[in-house]
């Protein structure tokens, strides 16, 4: 509980500067999928993407996830992720707020009116955060390549301290990564919020033979019939789902939960009051999982 107000003590503080922050729009990219199916969509967003050298990490089906819950209306969305792991690797030692945004997630999403888009993140806004001008390239060639292949246009758009996008636990110092871990994952399921996705950051780190590797893996995880109404309400909501958790290792050896800041994400966004009572339920539950997973409550 303690750990539970800091935190919103540190929100509080973020939404005072929040009206310089951009607006959900502004924070990701749509582009219509024009005349393609949205299988056909999913196929040439892999296939460029292994063209150009980037690999793909990950993938979730959500509509899937809402036939096995037995939703009606349901909608095609489909979630792809990518990564160049050592552009990875050096963003998240140069800032550990970035695993919250690792891997690239790029979306194939139907809307309500049954038009097909590709929805991501608008790399744009965390321009400001990369000082390094060689990691600002690297980034950029990686970033661009994804922007490139779904056809969106390179803009100057606001940007914003990607610290207050995230919200980052120390696992306490008699507690391992893996013992912080199982606790997570542990509460998660007692919370019947399912895991549905994993990246092991760390094994490819050390498969590419990289030096000074440290734990660094990504667990996402989702409410369907939470982001079912959240996508009838805006597709954009798509470029955050999965909910993911990363769990870092610092230069220290000290463990971290690093995460979306959920708060801030819904006060942000113009919700239903039903659907914004949710929302804070599904952001509480996160936000208890990481406390039980930092405290080693097994």
């Amino acid at each position: 509980m303690i750990t539970r107000l800091i935190a919103m003590s540190l929100l509080l503080v973020t939404i005072v500067s929040a009206e310089e922050m951009p607006s959900i729009d502004q924070m990701v990219i749509k582009v219509s999928i024009g005349d393609k199916s949205l299988q056909e969509a999913g196929e040439y967003l892999k296939t460029e993407a292994k063209k150009r050298g980037i690999q793909q990490v990950g993938y979730s089906p959500l509509y899937k996830e809402y036939q096995a819950l037995g939703l009606s209306n349901i909608r095609h969305v489909e979630i792809f992720q990518f990564c160049e792991a050592k552009v990875a690797k050096a963003l998240i030692e140069y800032n550990m707020s970035f695993a919250a945004h690792i891997p690239c997630r790029v979306s194939v999403i139907e809307d309500e009116q049954g038009k097909g888009w590709f929805v991501m993140i608008n790399p744009m806004i965390f321009k400001s955060a990369i000082v390094s001008p060689d990691l600002q390239k690297q980034a950029a060639k990686v970033c661009g390549s994804l922007m490139e292949i779904i056809g969106a246009a390179s803009t100057n758009m606001p940007t914003m301290n990607i610290d207050q996008t995230v919200v980052k636990m120390q696992i306490s110092e008699d507690i391992s990564i893996e013992e912080a871990v199982d606790s997570l994952t542990l509460r998660a399921n007692d919370l019947n919020v399912k895991l549905v996705g994993y990246q092991n950051l760390t094994q490819r780190y050390k498969k590419l033979g990289l030096p000074n590797v440290k734990y660094t893996e990504i667990y996402q995880f989702c409410d369907a019939k939470v982001a079912q109404k959240m996508l009838r309400h805006e597709i954009a909501y798509v470029a955050y789902m999965p909910c993911r958790i990363a769990v870092v290792e610092d230069e220290h050896g000290q463990g971290w939960f690093v995460m979306m800041n959920m708060d801030l994400f819904i006060s942000m966004s113009q919700l239903p009051p039903s659907l914004h009572e949710e929302a804070v339920d599904m952001s509480d539950k996160l936000m208890e999982m990481l406390e039980a997973g930092v405290n080693g409550e097994l």
